[in-house]
């Protein structure tokens, strides 16, 4: 039964945080479009469609890449599996299931978010209405993991944070390419005006902006943002701050200690490099190749834990 039941919590907050992470997606595409687009730049919403791995589906769908095809795609789409849409459809359709396992609180902001965004399913919207539709989003998720603060620190509180931070650990690396996505590797755009800017609105996008600039003093640089969003423990969506928390529910679950240390065995090397890593070495080996390997890595810790706990 706690297979089962683990398998359905680590589910509700992964799909809860993909949801999250398609609207911060969508926002930085639609920052992005609010700027000139010179040659030698991707167009934008088809870098939001690799960075979300939407890329193949969408144009399996559409002949043509445009702004609202996209945002329909990625947001209300239920041919898309990983639409905002889809993903909270299935978050309610797992907790349904377990509603028992947490708390009355966490069942109600699932289940108002999905009535919620069937009402928006059915009203045509505009470009404009995206920064709304990112926002509330935004709001319904950070409403279900506040209510989460109530439950049992056991297996099941630790297999829903699990599912969280292997979800953010994923998509935050994902989130960081599109940067690679947006800017072709030409070195005279490197370090310039509309690098600083693309990489500002990303911070804008993660809600990290601020943070960054009480944690780093001077010019925002490519360098420093990229320190910050991989490195830096103390900044909530980091890699290194979602591997930490990776380690810690894994380590603190207390169901089979076996299953446990070989899932960990997979993660470890990448716990200790990631802590000793400095983003000076990361940038020569380049960037985009780091984040690459590094999402193949928490794809494969993911396909540890559900062989290992949900097979």
């Amino acid at each position: 039964m706690l297979s089962r039941t683990a398998e359905y919590l680590y589910w509700i907050s992964r799909y809860m945080e993909r949801a999250e992470t398609n609207a911060r997606l969508l926002d930085v595409g639609y920052r992005m479009s609010l700027f000139p687009n010179p040659n030698g730049y991707n167009n934008e919403w088809e870098s939001v469609l690799a960075a979300a791995g939407a890329i193949q589906g969408y144009k399996n769908k559409y002949n043509i890449i445009e702004q609202k095809k996209v945002e329909d795609y990625l947001f209300f789409d239920e041919d898309n599996p990983s639409s905002v849409f889809n993903c909270i459809l299935n978050a309610r359709s797992n907790a349904l299931v377990v509603r028992t396992s947490f708390t009355p609180e966490s069942w109600l902001a699932i289940n108002k978010t999905y009535q919620e965004i069937l009402k928006l399913k059915n009203n045509n919207f505009n470009a404009s209405d995206l920064p709304n539709l990112t926002e509330w989003t935004i709001e319904q998720v950070n409403l279900f993991r506040g209510s989460l603060s109530s439950l049992l620190r056991n297996d099941g509180y630790n297999f829903l944070y699990l599912g969280l931070f292997v979800e953010r650990a994923d998509n935050s690396a994902r989130l960081l390419d599109v940067k690679y996505f947006v800017l072709l590797p030409k070195p005279q755009y490197i370090g310039g005006n509309i690098d600083n800017m693309q990489w500002s609105i990303l911070l804008r996008s993660l809600s990290s902006f601020r943070a960054f600039r009480w944690a780093y003093d001077g010019d925002v640089t490519s360098t420093k943002i990229a320190d910050f969003l991989v490195l830096n423990s103390d900044c909530p969506r980091s890699l290194s701050f979602c591997i930490q928390n990776i380690v810690k529910h894994l380590t603190n679950l207390t169901c089979s200690p076996e299953k446990v240390n070989k899932i960990y065995n997979t993660l470890k090397d990448l716990n200790i490099k990631i802590q000793e890593e400095k983003i000076e070495s990361i940038v020569d080996f380049g960037l985009h190749e780091f984040v690459t390997q590094f999402i193949n890595k928490i794809s494969s810790v993911d396909s540890d834990i559900q062989k290992e706990f949900f097979n």
